[in-house]
């Protein structure tokens, strides 16, 4: 009956914690770049006890990361660019190599410099992208390669990357990577769309269903793990 108890316990804790990775996928379904997170969840058992049923309950072994890309939208805007298939784009955070899938750039207002919302540098081949603030926004041109034009005249190539393994990425923040120890750059070229918005690969309406099932699951769990407590309750007494 204690066994089942910190069984209960534990499964309402698990589920607590999924709850709190579909409230974030909700909150930033609207966030471009975003990536799903998902819990990797397992059953633990008492290993120092010759019982192996001995249940300690469900466990969050670790957060994974749903790489699938995004919707894309047509924005008609030039200095808009999404990755098809797999990358990211590398933005300069002071000594910090920062990697997104959000590609949503401008202009610097005092240097022209190419920058994300937050203000950061996009990573360029040969080091910053300037694009002069009189060239007018419609004549910039972005190849499928990240090489940026201007009135038939190259100004410079996004430096998009992709890994063997984007599991082996740390998460930073809501929408963006960094490097882990791990990390290997994939030679394979990530493909540039100009034009285009990737927007957060959440999917709402799958994301409010896992939410009512996980409401549903632990509220069965909690009405379980009371009855075991009021039973046991009555044990003592009697």
């Amino acid at each position: 009956m204690i066994n089942g108890l910190y069984s209960g316990a534990a499964a309402m804790q698990t589920l607590a914690q999924h709850q709190e990775l579909i409230s974030n996928n909700l909150m930033h379904v609207n966030s471009s770049g975003h990536r799903r997170v998902q819990p990797a969840v397992r059953q633990r058992f008492n290993e120092n006890t010759p019982e192996s049923s001995y249940d300690l309950g469900p466990q969050v072994e670790q957060v994974t990361t749903d790489f699938r890309p995004g919707r894309l939208v047509d924005t008609n805007r030039p200095l808009d660019v999404a990755i098809s298939g797999d990358g990211f784009f590398a933005f300069q955070n002071g000594d910090q190599e920062i990697l997104t899938r959000n590609g949503r750039l401008f202009r610097d207002a005092n240097s022209g410099e190419l920058v994300n919302e937050d203000g950061y540098p996009i990573i360029g081949e040969n080091g910053a992208i300037v694009i002069d603030p009189e060239i007018p926004e419609q004549s910039i041109g972005i190849a499928s390669d990240g090489t940026v034009s201007a009135n038939g005249d190259e100004i410079g190539k996004i430096r998009a990357v992709s890994f063997e393994n984007n599991e082996s990425l740390v998460p930073l923040g809501a929408i963006a990577f960094t490097r882990g120890a791990e990390t290997v750059e994939s030679e394979t070229p990530a493909k540039i769309i100009q034009n285009k918005h990737e927007l957060s690969n959440v999917q709402p309406v799958f994301e409010l269903i896992a939410l009512i099932v996980n409401t549903r699951q632990h509220e069965a769990v909690q009405k379980a793990t009371s009855s075991l407590a009021d039973s046991l309750q009555e044990y003592i007494r009697s």
